[in-house]
């Protein structure tokens, strides 16, 4: 069962408003990693007691056993642990929830059967009924192959019959598909199927109004049976092994590592003299530490020595619980149909579906007449509060980034000049691309007029003058004298008819684009006019039907 905690923390700013969730027990950090958490101190300090009781009185042996401390110490930090498990963690949790969102849910099917398929006769409600009873149990058959539990519940065939999913007819029918594939492959897609005939022979009937309706209802059957394979799927193909076994291998070879180096050690402090080293004294204790340590003592194993012997390894046992409760979280959530605390409740979903697609299918032809507005016909209703939801209304309207915007009188005042520079936009055929969206959406009333002194201008650039309505073209000055008379002579006749001329490119071999619309051809044949000099708007504008 799934365990919800989101109630408990429907607010942040409390002092410690999570470490109340520390305290839970089920589904937790420290249900999952206790009979590791026990094991693994348990032998850490065994070997701390052997070492501290035993081996103190054999001088070689502690040196001995010393200096493998300090190795695991040293290259216990080679191992990748932090990458390896945050990286694993990441993809178990996105197939996690990848597998939840792959669940099927009969609830718009159920809906567009009680509108598409209405009756309250008893053929129809049967059809009804029976249709959302086989999804359910092509669905019931898929968490089998996926889920313990679900199998558990319904073992055999004979099973989905006695809870009711399946009649006998139809369990014979399921046998004599599974001999038929041999049991080698999954037949959770024929009850959806036998859905899908059921509907086509409701259209034929007349139970389902048109052939629209009998479609809709047939996409929804395939896309749960779609969603029972993709559920077989997830159980079919894992994670690779051998990723598994990396990061398992990982984390306890590290922990393995840290039983040994994260040892309190207790080296004999030695003073060099000449080319020996002489015993002077024990390791400093923490109770009497400047008493008890010798200036200029150094251990010979390598330890280091300003660790004192606090018994207790505090942040080792954080460590623990961080890494090896990580690895706890891909190992829960990598099979979410077990009987984990936070698997799936696949008990919950079998039971809920059926009933509801039943109580939704039901409800196919009930009178449901309109009642007065409850609002009077109010244009903007407001819905009241209570004593205590009205305490929450700084939400009651969203904040922008321009509320608090503050202008002077002299600032919005209109400005009494505007200027007429105009803006030269580039059309060469690398930018004309870019321009034909908003000219294509740009809707077209069609004038008729005279075509006569518009043929052969090329436009290159459009002026924009700043606060004007209208647009001027004209030519660069490096074209000024450019031959414009060629004209392409294969126009159509409807661009006579619309007086809209092709331009010829004074390139070779350059690919034009299709004259699919008259927008179009208004894009690539711009006319060239006189600069806008007035109130009256170029003729360019009553191409596109503004007045």
């Amino acid at each position: 069962m799934t365990v919800s905690y989101t109630h408990l923390s429907h607010t942040a700013g409390w002092v410690g408003g999570l470490m109340r969730l520390l305290f839970l027990w089920k589904g937790s950090l420290f249900k999952q990693v206790w009979p590791d958490f026990l094991f693994f101190f348990g032998v850490y300090f065994l070997l701390s007691a052997l070492y501290r009781l035993i081996l103190v009185e054999y001088e070689d042996s502690k040196v001995a056993y010393e200096l493998f401390c300090v190795y695991c110490e040293k290259f216990s930090k080679v191992i990748p642990i932090s990458f390896l498990l945050g990286f694993y963690v990441t993809q178990v949790v996105s197939r996690w929830w990848s597998q939840f969102m792959t669940l099927p849910w009969p609830d718009t099917l159920a809906r567009y059967l009680a509108v598409y398929m209405p009756g309250t006769d008893q053929k129809s409600r049967n059809y009804r009924r029976t249709i959302c009873r086989w999804v359910n149990l092509g669905n019931v058959l898929a968490l089998r192959l996926v889920s313990y539990k679900v199998m558990v519940r319904f073992p055999t065939y004979e099973h989905l019959v006695e809870s009711g999913l399946a009649t006998h007819r139809e369990m014979i029918q399921l046998k004599q598909m599974d001999d038929l594939v041999v049991n080698k492959h999954q037949i959770t897609w024929f009850p959806n199927m036998w859905a899908q005939n059921l509907l086509r022979k409701a259209r034929r009937e007349g139970l389902v109004e048109n052939d629209w309706f009998s479609h809709v209802l047939i996409k929804e059957v395939d896309s749960m049976a779609n969603m029972n394979g993709m559920l077989i799927c997830y159980g079919w193909i894992s994670i690779p092994l051998v990723y598994t076994q990396v990061v398992t291998l990982a984390v306890y070879a590290y922990f393995v590592a840290c039983l040994f180096g994260r040892q309190y050690l207790l080296p004999t402090q030695y003073r060099s003299e000449g080319d020996m080293f002489i015993p002077v004294s024990d390791f400093p204790t923490v109770s009497n530490w400047t008493g008890t340590r010798m200036p200029g003592a150094v251990n010979i194993v390598g330890y280091d020595n300003d660790v004192a012997d606090f018994y207790i390894p505090i942040f080792t046992i954080l460590e623990y619980l961080f890494y090896m409760g990580w690895l706890k979280v891909a190992e829960t959530l990598l099979n979410p149909f077990g009987e984990d605390d936070d698997d799936f409740d696949t008990y919950y979903l079998i039971d809920r579906n059926l009933q509801v697609s039943y109580i939704m299918s039901d409800e196919a032809g009930l009178p449901v007449d309109p009642e007065m507005d409850p609002f009077d016909f109010s244009n903007a209703p407001e819905l009241k509060h209570t004593n205590l939801s009205a305490q929450f209304l700084d939400d009651e309207r969203p904040h922008m980034p321009t509320d608090n915007l503050n202008l002077t009188a002299e600032q919005t005042n209109i400005a009494s000049s505007t200027s007429l520079r105009s803006s030269k936009l580039n059309v060469n055929i690398g930018s004309k691309i870019n321009l034909a969206g908003s000219i294509l959406a740009t809707p077209v009333t069609v004038r008729r007029r005279s075509s006569e002194g518009t043929a052969g201008v090329k436009s290159v650039y459009l002026e924009v003058p700043n606060g004007a309505p209208g647009m001027s073209v004209t030519a660069p000055k490096h074209q000024a004298k450019t031959d414009i008379s060629q004209v392409n002579n294969t126009a159509s006749v409807q661009d006579s008819q619309l007086g809209i001329s092709t331009p010829t490119s004074t390139r070779k071999n350059v690919n034009s684009s299709p004259l699919s619309s008259r927008n179009d051809r208004m894009l690539f044949s711009v006319q060239q006019n006189e600069s806008y000099a007035g109130p009256e708007k170029p003729e360019i504008w009553q191409d596109f039907g503004i007045e």
